[in-house]
């Protein structure tokens, strides 16, 4: 499942657009993080009402996004260096295509309609997500960035089967990874280093299999390093 957060939207217009664009291609779920739903929104919204009452309202994007198994952030930005190892993006058709492959839930992230997502927002996604748009003018509408990626991640539902490993599954790996490194020594850059674990195991997409075979095998060597 695929559900939008708007992290600070300016404008009330645009969320209601938002809920409509949603409604064109069959998604439901809407968070919101810091702002609130008001008349205009409603008004924009016209006859996806239902997503405007059932949204849910955040005050902080961590809140927001603990029950996801996979975070994606959205930017008009594609970075070509290779030190970018926090992040790996994506166009919209590839990301159907890794998203084809498993089921899980989603959050796709939408920045305010100023900036955008921050860097330090887009370091706490496991993936990003551009569309391609001309080098002269590549941020485009809020509602219609919204569009854009939900028509083309439409009709996702029912062709996934395997499981995502739960942030919760990759919680335990990256823990057991990081007390690895400590019990070897590694030391140099630890904090960059536990990041990267982070962002690796996010952006690989494992499967609830996966993750339990891997749990097991580092528990194995974290119990060996402790002899």
């Amino acid at each position: 499942m695929v559900s939008v957060i708007l992290l600070k939207p300016l404008y009330q217009g645009n969320i209601g657009s938002v809920t409509r664009a949603m409604k064109n291609f069959g998604f439901n779920e809407l968070l919101i993080v810091g702002a609130e739903i008001e008349d205009e929104a409603r008004k924009m919204g016209m006859h996806a009402q239902d997503i405007l009452d059932g949204a849910k309202l955040f005050d902080t994007l961590e809140d927001a996004v603990k029950s996801f198994d996979l975070i994606i952030g959205t930017t008009s930005y594609e970075s070509g260096k290779d030190d970018k190892f926090l992040k790996m993006n994506f166009t919209p058709t590839e990301l159907k295509e890794k998203l084809e492959q498993v089921s899980g839930k989603t959050a796709l992230i939408f920045g305010p309609e100023d900036s955008g997502l921050s860097n330090d927002e887009l370091s706490r996604c496991d993936m990003t997500v551009s569309i391609p748009t001309a080098e002269e003018y590549r941020s485009m509408n809020l509602s219609h960035a919204v569009a854009v990626l939900l028509y083309e991640l439409s009709g996702l539902e029912g062709k996934r089967e395997a499981r995502l490993a739960s942030r919760k599954e990759l919680d335990i790996m990256r823990n057991n990874i990081e007390e690895i490194s400590e019990l070897s020594g590694h030391t140099e850059k630890e904090k960059l280093f536990n990041e990267m674990v982070g962002k690796i195991l996010g952006r690989s997409m494992i499967t609830g299999r996966e993750a339990s075979t891997l749990i097991g095998f580092l528990k194995k060597i974290k119990g060996e390093l402790k002899k």
